[in-house]
């Protein structure tokens, strides 16, 4: 890959999100999540939406109740929600070539070029889901610092999933998400990489190292993430290129998938 080839890079714009989408996405956290993981989110956060659709099972219905639910909540919050808008693309742009530009080098991949622009949807949902092939994410309406994190996250998901395909083209794109393997490697490894890149941790000040429930699962006498995270460093350290990492790592995904499993 030449230098050439790497100079291309998307834009990211953000922009409120349209509430069929979240109503959409409501109805799939709530009621069709089988792994449960999210249902104890949104009742923290949302009890009186889970509580109107406990007994609802036609998704007709239940979409209308979720986009009143998020019409409401845009509502409420809608001052707040176009100034993070603001606030998020004058924060990201001051980043946005760089990191960009850095992860491409570093996943010895290019953006694709039919990919010209990453929608950063700003959403009243309590989780930040993101869609592969739209290139779509979703970020809080607070906190600026932890969202532009949160981009940067997503945004790894998008490369890191392209090379992903490249080094391993026989894996089905659906084990890309929950509850599959190949998605929990990636949520182990992505904020790794935010933390452990010098250039990208410089860029993104990151403070996560990925879900709570990591810290309750054990390889051995190393946690979940300082396992992994001594894995990745030792194959960047032998001056393994990024293909030959991701290998290194599946493999150690897959020696451990009793482990993974919990989260």
């Amino acid at each position: 890959m030449t230098q050439k080839e790497i100079k291309f890079i998307p834009q990211v714009k953000f922009e409120v999100a349209d509430t069929d989408s979240e109503a959409e996405l409501f109805w799939g956290f709530i009621k069709e999540d089988e792994s449960g993981r999210w249902l104890e989110i949104f009742s923290k956060r949302y009890p009186e939406l889970v509580k109107e659709l406990r007994d609802i099972t036609d998704k007709k219905i239940g979409h209308i109740i979720c986009k009143k639910f998020a019409e409401k909540s845009h509502q409420i919050n809608e001052k707040e929600i176009s100034l993070m808008r603001d606030a998020f693309q004058t924060e990201w742009k001051k980043i946005e070539a760089d990191f960009l530009s850095v992860l491409s080098e570093y996943f010895e991949t290019t953006w694709p070029k039919e990919k010209s622009e990453i929608a950063g949807k700003v959403t009243v949902l309590p989780v930040f889901p993101r869609h592969l092939d739209k290139y779509i994410f979703y970020v809080g309406h607070q906190n600026v610092p932890r969202m532009i994190e949160t981009s940067a996250h997503e945004i790894v998901h998008f490369l890191w999933f392209k090379k992903w395909g490249e080094v391993f083209p026989e894996i089905p794109k659906r084990e890309y998400n929950s509850p599959y393997l190949v998605w929990r490697l990636s949520e182990i490894i992505d904020p790794i990489i935010l933390q452990c890149h010098p250039k990208i941790k410089e860029l993104i000040k990151p403070k996560g190292w990925g879900y709570s429930s990591f810290k309750e699962i054990k390889i051995g006498d190393l946690g979940l993430t300082d396992h992994f995270k001594m894995v990745y460093e030792g194959s960047i350290s032998a001056g393994d290129d990024f293909a030959t990492t991701m290998k290194v790592l599946y493999a150690e995904a897959q020696k451990y998938e009793k482990e993974l499993s919990k989260f």
